[in-house]
């Protein structure tokens, strides 16, 4: 006789039930198809990559649909972020992965300083390569150097400085900086940081992200 499965909540199965509806109502309003939880190791979908995958991670809420001519997937990822001699540190990340029109773009995360110690320390031992960039921007645009940290390889720093262009910059200090950005190949991701899920949190990051997207792709 097989058992049912019982899935576990790491933030409470009330949190999961106020998230879920929040979610599907945001889905029906923009015609959005709405799949709920997937596993990682068995279901077809396309799994949501990016520096906060791993093997231990949780991702509930899995969304996906179009918005001002871009594809996206939208996924809720918890995990339990755990370094030796350091605390662990629950993390709930929501999760914008819009597709890009182009393609061969550098890995680069830009970070908002949303995050606590232990989240760099894993972030340094999955890519060890990654260094810090945003010495590029520090005289071109004062205010987003303050307010992100731009992490790349240091061979791609030359190519991130055409990227990240005075516009990209310019709007992302100004007005979006309650997020968090990843960059990789034909994809980007916003990322929302332990945030209480409302309706308008969500279709700012499909502004965001769609904003986003259509700059790098003029570029």
């Amino acid at each position: 006789m097989k058992t049912k499965q019982i899935v576990k909540h790491p933030f409470g199965f009330a949190h999961y039930m106020a998230t879920k509806r929040v979610i599907k109502h945001w889905a029906q309003k923009f015609d959005l198809v709405y799949f709920g939880r997937v596993n990682q190791r068995e279901d077809d979908h396309e799994l949501v990559r990016g520096i906060t995958l791993s093997a231990e991670h949780k991702d509930d809420h899995y969304t996906v649909g179009s918005f001002r001519n871009h594809d996206f997937i939208f996924v809720e990822r918890q995990n339990i972020l755990k370094f030796p001699g350091k605390q662990p540190q629950a993390y709930r990340w929501l999760l914008l992965q819009v597709d890009l029109k182009r393609t061969n773009v550098p890995h680069i995360f830009i970070d908002a300083n949303h995050h606590e110690e232990v989240f760099y320390a894993n972030l340094f031992v999955k890519f060890s390569h990654f260094e810090n960039a945003a010495q590029i921007f520090a005289h071109r645009d004062p205010l987003f150097a303050k307010h992100f940290k731009v992490f790349a390889q240091p061979e791609t720093f030359d190519e991130i400085a055409g990227l990240l262009n005075s516009e990209v910059t310019a709007m992302l200090a100004h007005h979006f900086r309650q997020f968090d950005y990843e960059l990789y190949d034909d994809r980007l991701v916003v990322y929302a940081s332990n945030s209480v899920v409302r309706p308008a949190l969500l279709q700012e990051m499909m502004r965001v992200g769609m904003w986003v997207a259509d700059q790098l792709d003029r570029i």
